[in-house]
């Protein structure tokens, strides 16, 4: 991160440019460095904060480095009202310099163009995206748990990587989940898309989720989605299951309801596929050239 700033600022002490655009953390000592070299207005883009990752346990020094980009920037995009919401709470910040800019969807594939084939007869519900605290895995097993119960022919898939790994595969064994839950590790293309179009139900039980595009690729696969509240794209989803990260009873009783009435899954399918194509990236991009043309004097 510190060689990046040092490139960044010789950079920027030589090319011509009209504003700045940091993301993250990892890019605010270079967009601090470039507008100090410059004198242009820097925009800091959040799409996650170290509050999201760590909770109330936070790196003091990356929470630190966020801090400065609030400070120095001259606006700072959020990807939704939920971490809006969590920079006013948690860190020292202008409230006239945020804005929010949703995230939307790039791609268009179809469960029919995928061709998956699903190898097994039960339902599958997915959890896919790293194995980590913010995601909420625990609450996923924790919820399968009840929905087993019922359906004891349900499969339960853990799609992903991360430092929950392990601990999250011991508690799968220690809430004998053993036989029902599916373990496959890190994902990418193709077989990320694969996967969407063989669950019956994707589950997003995050606790703390700036945004999420998963459930969107998910709906646009034809994927009935449940989603926790903890999260920003809860707020633009109009078909998607909510349900607070914590409830997971409740998170269990969706599931149950996903599988147990087809014209509930085909609803969520239909109108979730319509909607998530919808959300392309042509209005944030508006929003943004807007950004720089006034931060620019254009």
């Amino acid at each position: 991160v510190a060689r990046y700033a040092l490139a960044v600022e010789s950079l920027a002490r030589r090319e011509s440019f009209d504003v700045i655009h940091a993301h993250d953390w990892m890019a605010v000592p270079a967009g601090v460095a470039a507008k100090r070299a410059s004198g242009k207005k820097l925009v800091f883009h959040v799409h996650a904060l170290e509050h999201d990752r760590s909770g109330d346990r936070p790196n003091e020094r990356v929470r630190g480095i966020e801090q400065l980009g609030l400070d120095e920037a001259d606006l700072v995009v959020c990807v939704s009202h939920y971490t809006k919401g969590i920079l006013k709470r948690h860190y020292r910040v202008d409230d006239s310099k945020l804005r929010v800019v949703h995230n939307a969807l790039t791609q268009r594939e179809r469960r029919e163009q995928v061709h998956a084939v699903k190898p097994l007869d039960e339902p599958i519900v997915l959890f896919l995206g790293r194995i980590t605290a913010q995601k909420g895995p625990e609450y996923f097993l924790e919820a399968a748990v009840r929905v087993a119960r019922v359906r004891p022919d349900v499969k339960f898939v853990v799609a992903g990587s991360g430092d929950r790994l392990g601990s999250t595969i011991e508690l799968a064994a220690k809430l004998g989940l053993a036989r029902n839950t599916h373990f496959t590790g890190f994902l990418a293309g193709a077989d990320v898309e694969r996967m969407y179009a063989m669950a019956d139900v994707y589950v997003m039980p995050s606790v703390s989720e700036p945004f999420g595009i998963a459930p969107l690729e998910a709906m646009a696969l034809d994927v009935p989605v449940i989603v926790s509240r903890q999260s920003g794209v809860s707020e633009v989803l109009r078909s998607a299951l909510k349900v607070d990260y914590w409830d997971v009873q409740g998170i269990a009783e969706k599931i149950l309801a996903v599988l147990a009435y087809p014209e509930l899954s085909r609803t969520l399918q239909d109108e979730g596929k319509v909607e998530a194509l919808a959300m392309r990236w042509d209005a944030p991009a508006a929003k943004l050239k807007d950004a720089y043309t006034s931060l620019a004097g254009v």
